[in-house]
């Protein structure tokens, strides 16, 4: 008798649309994610650091701190309803992003834009999105978790490239928007049209998944919170002063990472006030969709500290790149032919900047879940690994405002009084931080859970 071959087990219908959701909600937030504080000063007339404020402390703090909670609602009211209401959400956040010069001013009866203090209705559109996205989240990662059957690696792999295809998608439609109809299209258009398609996609296609693959996640028994043990959790988690250390440092090395969408976006406008800023990102997801598979197959025998560690080092070289084109060039801000575009010689190092920074981040994070369960007290694996984003949303909530901070400091204000700027510094203040997220994780290894082998 011979043997029949093995046949893997198909992804439900589920898992793909899931993924489709994740690919369009992605899609709604990359096309305005580079150049959402660049709404905020040049079009709004928002100082750097107050436009960095909304952007990282308000809405990165919002959709990296919230899932905490908005996971364990998802679970009560069911996946389906849960994701309906954060792309109605979402929606109309994006809608009225895109539309506050039209509207704010005859709302409140003021004359021209510039005498408008936009601050309320942006806040309302920021916080109405964060909402939504920290609701996306959860359940869209349950759903994966859910249907990925015995391939729970293969699923996720999926479910994170999936997400750099929507962030090339969005990118790239925003180019094209943007430069034809202006900035506040990009949310108009782009955003919220991608919005509502995830909405339909949920409406129509999706279909709440019913099982645990095998009742077992992160190596405990699959089990609903209450909104009570979700809030009690953080203290918990929290109280480990070991464990509190840790994401201190984590905090660190993502402050780093999302001066992308702060710091970054204020200086290449500095440097050339018609920046593209959605093509220099986009070298960051396509770094992804390239090389991540590669890059997980070198360090995958590493130790997850160490590769954390490396990874670091390299978002940090990845800054450093930055100090280079005023030590350099006379002019970093001249242009030059790359590729056939002309761009300025600090954007080309930007680029060479995001690209590295984007190869530090395929190295670490994809380990820090995995360490974090390492390092978690026993028989509470599950719990810790619910707060791996905390490092994001504390990085994004003190990373923002400092990151528009740095930029007045050395460049807007010199400018206004008529003095040379400062960029040297400013991106050495960043790496110095970067530098001490690796001593951090090095001192943690060795110091605090010597006694573990992770």
């Amino acid at each position: 008798m011979t043997e029949q071959p093995t046949v893997k087990p198909k992804f439900p219908a589920t898992f793909w649309t899931a993924n489709t959701i994740e690919l369009f909600e992605r899609a709604a937030y990359y096309s305005m994610a580079s150049f959402m504080v660049i709404y905020l000063k040049e079009s709004l007339g928002m100082t750097p650091s107050f436009a960095t404020f909304l952007n990282g402390s308000l809405l990165w703090g919002i959709i990296y701190f919230m899932p905490i909670l908005s996971g364990t609602l998802a679970d009560k009211f069911g996946f389906k309803r849960s994701l309906s209401v954060s792309f109605v959400l979402i929606s109309l956040g994006y809608f009225i992003m895109g539309n506050l010069q039209r509207l704010w001013p005859g709302l409140i009866g003021k004359g021209a834009a510039e005498t408008v203090d936009f601050t309320v209705p942006v806040v309302l559109g920021i916080v109405l999105i964060g909402i939504g996205g920290s609701i996306v989240k959860p359940c869209i990662a349950g759903t994966v978790q859910k249907t990925a059957g015995t391939r729970a690696t293969l699923a996720f792999g999926i479910f994170y490239m999936v997400i750099n295809i929507g962030s090339i998608t969005g990118r790239s439609v925003s180019y094209f928007i943007r430069t034809s109809l202006g900035i506040p299209a990009i949310f108009t258009y782009a955003a919220t049209a991608f919005a509502l398609i995830g909405l339909v996609v949920t409406l129509v296609f999706y279909k709440e998944p019913q099982y645990v693959s095998d009742g077992i996640k992160d190596g405990q028994k699959v089990q609903k919170r209450s909104l009570r043990q979700a809030l009690l959790g953080i203290f918990v988690v929290l109280g480990n002063l070991k464990f509190l250390f840790l994401i201190i440092v984590l905090s660190l090395f993502w402050f780093l990472y999302i001066q992308l969408y702060n710091l970054m976006p204020l200086f290449m406008r500095y440097v050339d006030p018609d920046a593209p800023m959605e093509l220099y990102t986009l070298a960051n997801p396509i770094m992804i969709v390239c090389f991540q598979l590669l890059i997980t197959r070198l360090v995958k025998r590493w130790l997850p500290v160490k590769t954390i560690m490396l990874g670091a080092i390299v978002v940090t070289l990845g800054m450093l790149v930055n100090v280079l084109p005023p030590l350099l060039f006379a002019d970093p801000a001249q242009k030059t032919g790359v590729l056939g575009l002309s761009l300025p010689i600090a954007g080309i190092f930007m680029i060479v900047s995001i690209a590295s920074m984007a190869v530090g981040e395929m190295m670490a994070s994809p380990r820090v879940y995995e360490y974090i369960g390492a390092i978690a007290p026993k028989g509470q694996e599950g719990l810790y690994l619910g707060y791996q984003s905390l490092p994001i949303a504390l990085a994004s909530i003190i990373g923002g405002p400092i990151g528009g901070r740095l930029f007045e400091r050395y460049i807007n204000t010199p400018l206004k009084e008529g003095r040379p700027v400062d960029t040297v510094t400013m991106w050495l203040i960043i790496v110095v931080i970067g530098v001490a997220s690796i001593v951090g994780l090095a001192i943690y290894d060795r110091v605090v859970v010597k006694e573990k082998k992770v």
